[in-house]
Formats: C-alpha cells, structure tokens, sequence
C-alpha cells in the first residue's frame, strides 16, 4: 500500500512540474529582440531579420543531445536556407570562445551561431537546452521545442511558416 501511494505521489509531482514549465514558457507573442555577436565578430540582431522565418536553437558544446541534433540543423539550414529560413544558433557556453570556435570547424556547422548572453537566456526563458524557437516573419514567437528529436516537428512548422 505505501508503496502504490509513493508511487502515485511521484507520478503527481512529475505532472505539477511540466505543467508549471508550460506555464512558463509562453507558445506566442512578440520574440525578444537581441544583437549578439556571431562567429567573426559581427553583431547579428533579430530584428534586422523581419521578414524571414528564423529558428533559434539555444544549446552548447558541452551537450550530448545538442550534439546529436547538428546534422539536423544542418540539413534544414541546407533545404530552406534559400527558402527564406534563418537559423541562429545561440551557443549559452560559457568562457572561452575560441573553443566554440573549434567545435564548429570540427563539426562542420554554416548556420550562424552567436554568443548567447544570460539576458537573452532570461527573455526567452530558456530552462533545457536544446531550444528551439520558431519565429515568424512578423517576428512573433509561433513555437517552443524542447529536447532532442523534434527535428520532424520543426521542419512541418518551417514549411508552414515559408
């Protein structure tokens, strides 16, 4: 018997807690705008990218599944890159960023990644990495992804935002 009502208690604690990230997490609305700088120095800001649909994909080197979802990214960036897709890649590691800087030789990233700040991580209340953020032309927030294997869903919300 205790253990059943242990088992019911962890099961409703699992529960109360997605529903709290969903709460704070909204789907839509205007995306934070933000300048970061890119790889070579360069400030790179939303807002300059109105009119194109841009993914934002928070993540870093040192995350296994932010890893596996590159070839992803890389494919999507490839397929609609000229479609009018944008994707940023906010890298939210810290310190040194000659190291980001080597991982993406070694991993043979095009898309754009950026310096993340905390500021930005806090506007768009990132809580797991990897993120993705959907942001339509209009610059408006159409969806949140969370984890690793969205790779699917994100490419039927591209389509439908192109």
């Amino acid at each position: 018997m205790f253990k059943r009502i242990s088992v019911l208690l962890s099961i409703a604690v699992i529960v109360l807690g997605l529903g709290c990230t969903k709460k704070d997490q909204p789907a839509t609305g205007p995306a934070p705008n933000f300048t970061l700088e890119d790889i070579a120095g360069n400030a790179v800001s939303l807002a300059d990218l109105k009119g194109k649909v841009v993914m934002l994909d928070f993540w870093a080197t040192w995350c296994p599944p932010c890893r596996a979802s590159i070839p992803g990214l890389e494919r999507l960036h490839r397929t609609y890159g000229s479609k009018g897709l944008v994707i940023l890649a906010v890298s939210l590691d810290q310190g040194d960023w000659d190291s980001v800087k080597s991982f993406l030789t070694e991993y043979g990233i095009t898309y754009t990644v950026l310096k993340g700040t905390e500021e930005v991580s806090d506007r768009y209340m990132v809580r797991s990495i990897p993120m993705i953020v959907m942001v339509d032309r209009e610059g408006s927030v159409r969806k949140r992804l969370i984890g690793y294997g969205v790779e699917e869903e994100v490419e039927k919300e591209i389509k439908a935002l192109l």
